[in-house]
């Protein structure tokens, strides 16, 4: 195995002393979650539309999530058999650039960031994928990230124009439409 560039080399008299870091076991068993559960939900859609033999609903996150999962878990037995070196980090499990004011911080956004996934989730049945997503879009670049508000207002217009040009016109994927799908307003 070659050293990665950066990291100081383990000597005859300083064995390599690299195991698994926590942080970082913690986020390769998020991302093998979230492609299990991808893959899970997938099954609750078909893979063919039955009208025209074209490709359903689950294929893009019954194949993301399988590949996700796949991927979590030999990341997972890599940082558990060898642990990990990152590039420039020196296997310094503590961040020594930022202040601890500034470690909080970044904490908090990750939080935040968390917890505005969470809301977004369920305000998808309510407001449909594409708004909900442009919502959180918009959200985040301005209220987290600190854009000026046409930058964010841009970048949120941005999201959900390609959103919809990939998953609504080139797949063809049905995204839940929420209280603009025309069937909630026939039934008033």
């Amino acid at each position: 195995m070659t050293p990665v560039p950066g990291t100081p080399r383990a000597s005859a008299s300083t064995p390599d002393t690299r195991t698994a870091r926590r942080p970082v076991l913690a986020a390769y068993a998020v991302l093998t979650a979230v492609g299990a559960l991808f893959f899970l939900g997938s099954f609750a859609y078909p893979w063919t539309n039955p009208e025209d033999g074209t490709i359903g609903a689950a294929a893009l996150p019954r194949v993301a999530g399988l590949l996700l999962l796949l991927i979590g878990l030999a990341l997972i037995r890599q940082e558990s058999r060898t642990g990990s070196v990152l590039e420039g980090d020196g296997h310094i499990t503590e961040d020594a650039e930022h202040t601890p004011e500034e470690t909080r911080a970044l904490r908090r956004k990750l939080v935040l960031v968390t917890a505005v996934m969470v809301v977004t989730a369920l305000l998808i049945p309510v407001l449909g994928m594409l708004p909900a997503l442009a919502l959180m879009t918009l959200y985040v670049t301005a209220s987290v990230e600190k854009l000026r508000w046409p930058v964010a207002l841009a970048t949120a217009g941005g999201v959900l124009g390609v959103s919809y040009l990939l998953f609504t016109v080139v797949l063809r994927v049905p995204l839940p439409l929420g209280l603009f799908d025309p069937a909630v307003w026939s039934t008033l």
